[in-house]
């Protein structure tokens, strides 16, 4: 391998900036750039794409700051409870956001194994995402690409910047943030009529569905994403910057699947589970620092 190439996949600086490029959805995607970007040229392109240890590439997409409404109002028909208080929310800072959720190629080049292998409701595909990983797991790539890049780079969403992206500043509880029309769902997610209850028990392939407006594929259904937060009550208060409760016994994922029946996937809603705890369900999408 060529030693450009070498030092592009060790210091993470394989950048390309604008969206009129080529974009893969793979793992194994190639990428070109050279120096790091400076700032203003960060600014002027929605998407980046990164070089990973060994060799993968992962797109982010730029998602401005900004405040919404978090959780849902109690007029909400079978509103579950987890889903409140509303309350107001400010991310006051911008951040890179995986385009895609993480892929078994994305995690195999970089981690060197594959959780999913052998198990169920999974097919091993490179373009599929990456299932059967606990937070744990998660934090350990997160570490080795940190590692890496020499720099605290990347990291999981929290809880409020992941719905935030999710609505992508169109949040409507009678359709997504795709709109108003339910029958849309099946346009933008797996989940159980188009998955599940159709022979395929299986995440999909990442990114064949449309995005959100903000340009993020799979944010409802497929699989349920890992969050940064412990599981905990909203507050009821307004809130800038969120982390979630300072300790806990479960980790919040939100998206959910391609198991989940059309309400709670249109929803986004989520669920919890222990750090150590990876099932077919559990999947990932990374934030990349400015």
């Amino acid at each position: 391998m060529e030693k450009r190439t070498l030092l592009v996949m060790a210091l993470l600086t394989a950048v390309l900036i604008g969206s009129g490029r080529a974009r893969g959805t793979d793992g194994n995607s190639s990428a070109t750039g050279g120096d790091n970007p400076t700032e203003t040229e960060v600014n002027q392109g929605r998407d980046t794409t990164v070089t990973l240890p060994g060799g993968a590439t992962m797109e982010f997409v730029w998602i401005e700051p900004g405040t919404f409404i978090m959780g849902s109002p109690e007029t909400e028909e079978e509103r579950y409870p987890q889903k409140g208080p509303q309350h107001e929310v400010t991310i006051s800072n911008g951040f890179w956001l995986g385009k895609y959720e993480l892929t078994q190629g994305q995690w195999q080049a970089v981690m060197g194994s594959t959780p999913w292998s052998g198990k169920r409701h999974v097919q091993s595909n490179p373009n599929h995402p990456a299932v059967y990983i606990s937070w744990d797991d998660v934090q350990g790539l997160i570490n080795t690409l940190n590692q890496v890049a020499g720099d605290s780079l990347y990291r999981l969403p929290t809880e409020a910047e992941w719905e935030y992206a999710c609505w992508a500043g169109t949040k409507n509880l009678d359709g997504g943030s795709f709109g108003d029309e339910g029958s849309k769902l099946g346009d933008y997610a797996w989940y159980a009529d188009n998955a599940r209850d159709a022979g395929e028990n299986y995440a999909h392939a990442v990114g064949m569905k449309q995005p959100n407006p903000w340009g993020l594929h799979d944010m409802h259904g497929n699989v349920g994403e890992w969050c940064q937060d412990w599981s905990g009550e909203y507050p009821d208060a307004a809130q800038i910057d969120p982390t979630g409760p300072s300790a806990g016994s479960f980790r919040v994922y939100r998206g959910l699947g391609f198991y989940s029946d059309a309400r709670v996937t249109w929803s986004a809603l989520g669920g919890k589970g222990t750090p150590k705890g990876g099932l077919y369900i559990n999947g990932a999408r990374l934030v990349k620092r400015r």
